[in-house]
């Protein structure tokens, strides 16, 4: 079985590219990205977005923020997620993430990490938004390993916030650090992973 795969906050392609492998070659046929977003609020000239569309061969549509395959079974949106209707999502298996971090971020002083409050970490209330009119099976999300301690004035609120939001919609969560100097990579770079998934789900 194929599973349906929507990608928000795609980047160039990162989730993408574990899921299906590169593009060009034989792709693993487990799954198919059948949607994707990415958008860059702070820049006219949408770089990841650029490479996402050349990187698997999207086309302009008449719609000029959205791309889409030769055969018309992908849509790429190049718009603020928080434009976009829930309806105009297809419905799917699989909703993956790598949400905005800046807000969670190390590389920001403690008292600016304005965490689920700041202005892409508000962002999450967007994948709740999806996530309550479509309820795929699972969920996988990613995001800075200081998520998990956020904001500093209330260690782990922001975390405590999702997973109460995730069970309210009957998800079963779990979640690891995952550090990239631990599988071969030459740099220490803890990401949490969050995998949610219905209580029916094989």
């Amino acid at each position: 079985m194929t599973l349906r795969v929507v990608e928000l906050f795609a980047g160039v392609g990162g989730f993408r590219l574990g899921l299906e492998g590169p593009p060009g070659l034989a792709t693993n046929p487990a799954y198919e990205v059948i949607w994707s977003n990415q958008w860059e609020p702070t820049t006219k000239v949408q770089h990841a977005s650029d490479v996402y569309v050349a990187r698997w061969n999207l086309e302009e549509t008449e719609d000029p923020v959205m791309f889409a395959n030769e055969g018309g079974t992908e849509l790429h949106v190049n718009d603020d997620i928080a434009n976009v209707p829930e309806n105009e999502i297809p419905e799917h298996d699989l909703l993956v993430g790598g949400f905005p971090c800046q807000d969670y971020s190390v590389a920001r002083v403690a008292s600016q990490a304005t965490g689920l409050q700041g202005k892409k970490g508000v962002l999450w209330w967007e994948i709740l938004r999806i996530l309550k009119q479509k309820r795929p099976p699972v969920v996988l999300l990613e995001n800075v390993d200081r998520l998990l301690k956020s904001p500093t004035s209330q260690r782990g609120r922001d975390f405590a916030v999702m997973l109460a939001s995730l069970s309210e919609l009957d998800y079963v969560v779990e979640w690891r650090v995952v550090n990239a100097a631990d599988h071969g990579m030459p740099q220490r770079r803890r990401r949490v992973f969050i995998i949610a998934y219905g209580p029916d789900t094989p």
